[in-house]
């Protein structure tokens, strides 16, 4: 993205802040509905006038944060049309994204049981309950993802697909892969498998004993494993020897368990090679 805003909207529970973090890549400040309640806007409450302020609010900083230069994902509730038409007016360029998931499905996903409170009466002006929630219509509609059958991973790839997104890795992990092992995926995971952007970045080392597998082989054995996460990328660079980054500007590195950080390439490449012996395998089968 460049210095725009993405705007989802839905239910509560519909899956907004999920598909927002996402969206997030180093220059992308989320704005989060429950978060400004707890600070910028704790002084409002929940009737339709105080709701519209606080979506003034919101817009109004998402429209600085752009001017600054920074891109914006915004998760907010936001109910009305009305409210909608003001977001559009204040904020130059956003798209919004109508996160659209069945009232059921929402009460489901809804761990802190918010909907339950709702129709008991202990929570007035609920959305979807006793406060209503006014679907888009016609060209207002825009980018529509249903969230109660397809995937998160689906739907991040619609968002960035039709709005024409930029992919913007938070995450970018180096290394031989020879081979990918279980240790490797945990480090990935924790970043694939919570739809951040990742890169897979390959170093294209010399062939070797102790390099049997050639960087296109590598690329495509790890494109095979996350052909179901397409916010993962993979890409072959110089066998570098050493990778530098900045201190104290917001890099940290992965921390990963001692018994996972023992898990040792070499000896899974033993393992293989062991196998294949006993069965007449290869490696790539």
């Amino acid at each position: 993205m460049s210095e725009e805003t993405i705007w989802l909207f839905g239910l509560p529970c519909s899956g907004k802040t999920t598909l927002a973090e996402g969206l997030l890549g180093p220059s992308t400040v989320h704005l989060d509905g429950d978060y400004l309640r707890n600070t910028l806007n704790s002084d409002l409450g929940f009737s339709k006038e105080d709701r519209t302020e606080n979506l003034r609010r919101a817009a109004g900083v998402a429209q600085a944060l752009n001017e600054q230069g920074f891109d914006v994902v915004a998760s907010f509730i936001t109910p009305y049309r009305s409210q909608r038409d003001l977001i559009a007016e204040t904020i130059e360029n956003v798209s919004f994204v109508y996160v659209n998931a069945p009232v059921e499905v929402c009460e489901e996903r809804d761990v802190k049981g918010m909907y339950e409170q709702a129709r008991n009466g202990e929570i007035e002006g609920f959305t979807g309950i006793d406060a209503p929630f006014e679907e888009p219509e016609g060209e207002e509609t825009g980018l529509e993802v249903q969230t109660a059958t397809h995937s998160k991973e689906e739907s991040l790839e619609k968002i960035n697909t039709e709005l024409d997104l930029k992919f913007n890795p938070s995450h970018i992990f180096i290394g031989r892969w020879q081979p990918l092992h279980d240790g490797h995926r945990t480090i990935i995971d924790s970043a694939a498998d919570n739809g951040k952007n990742v890169i897979i970045a390959i170093r294209d080392t010399e062939l070797s004993e102790k390099n049997p597998l050639t960087a296109q082989e590598r690329q495509e054995l790890i494109e095979d494993v996350y052909e179901d996460h397409p916010n993962v990328e993979t890409m072959i660079i110089p066998d570098v020897d050493t990778v530098a980054i900045g201190r104290d500007v917001g890099y940290s590195v992965v921390s990963v368990p001692e018994e996972v950080a023992e898990i040792s390439g070499t000896e899974t490449r033993e393992e293989y090679e062991k196998n294949e012996l006993l069965t007449g395998q290869h490696l790539e089968d």
